[in-house]
């Protein structure tokens, strides 16, 4: 009797745990739905609206909007092509970040001198909100600013965000020196992981920095580097800097996705889908086929 007071007592306790399971899993997938809903409404709008002229369907089937984009494209006065320049300039000044922060993880990992002051300072920028180091940044770049005060310019210079010869540059240059983000902190942290056995027994049979860094290191954080890599390069035709921020939406220079941002706060929806999904359809092949190249030369190799 007792043993079936025990088996009769422990099925409702396991019932009642499978059921909250099976709610705590519902409960953790509610935002997936939500957010799948979401992505498959906007993007089936985007569909529609890029091959119509005004209103999805009523308006009818139109390409009109792809042969405006393919014009505008062959033409180098245009604000698509100057888009797509600028675009590039940001994915180019994205690659560099991402080689750069390979490379001060790697001195910062053989704990060069103050190496503990400069990860923080490498860090910093990321944990400030992007705002705060924009008008930082335009401060010491302004006239009569800190720059001005330290070189003793007699004369002060025009701004470099007002003049259009130069705000993009300066864009530029503000977002290759905005931090190193947690790709800095994932590429530190998989070569922590690094056994030092490994690099003592390399040491003694006389393996030199470079080598080290190339054949030994390399290959051991390879697969995360890789991964930030893949992710790099799926933002190859919307690379952005902090526009917004540095003009206030007042016209140039656009990249591919502030220009869609801007045509869309004007109430403009069909032309903006179809430059979208051009440049989707685009680079949906370029990133597979760059993921299945890196893949190609990922050493297996654990620890």
């Amino acid at each position: 009797m007792k043993s079936k007071t025990r088996c009769t007592g422990g099925k409702p306790k396991r019932l009642l745990t499978q059921r909250k399971a099976w709610l705590f899993i519902l409960i953790m997938l509610l935002p997936s739905f939500y957010g799948m809903f979401r992505y498959i409404w906007i993007n089936a709008g985007s569909l529609l609206l890029a091959f119509s002229n005004l209103e999805p369907v009523s308006s009818g089937f139109t390409l009109k909007w792809f042969d405006q984009l393919i014009g505008e494209m062959s033409r180098p006065d245009t604000q698509i092509f100057q888009a797509m320049l600028n675009t590039f300039k940001c994915f180019g000044i994205g690659c560099l970040k991402l080689l750069l922060c390979y490379a001060i993880a790697y001195f910062l990992y053989k704990k060069i001198l103050l190496y503990r002051a400069l990860r923080f300072i490498f860090f910093l920028p990321s944990i400030v909100a992007p705002v705060i180091n924009v008008f930082i940044f335009s401060e010491i770049i302004s006239p009569l600013g800190p720059i001005d005060m330290i070189l003793g310019m007699k004369e002060t210079y025009p701004s470099l965000i007002a003049n259009p010869d130069t705000v993009m540059p300066t864009i530029l240059l503000y977002d290759l020196f905005a931090g190193f983000g947690t790709n800095f902190l994932i590429i530190l942290g998989a070569m922590n992981r690094i056994p030092a056995e490994l690099l003592e027994a390399a040491a003694i049979d006389g393996c030199k920095p470079f080598r080290e860094f190339w054949q030994l290191i390399t290959p051991l954080v390879w697969d995360n580097f890789s991964t930030l890599l893949i992710l790099q390069l799926t933002s190859i035709f919307t690379a952005s800097g902090p526009i917004l921020y540095f003009t206030g939406g007042n016209g140039d220079p656009y990249t591919l996705s502030f220009w869609i941002f801007d045509q869309v706060r004007g109430d403009v929806y069909n032309y903006p889908a179809a430059v979208g999904m051009f440049f989707t359809l685009i680079g949906i092949p370029i990133v597979f086929f760059i993921r299945w190249a890196i893949n190609k030369v990922n050493p297996e190799v654990s620890y």
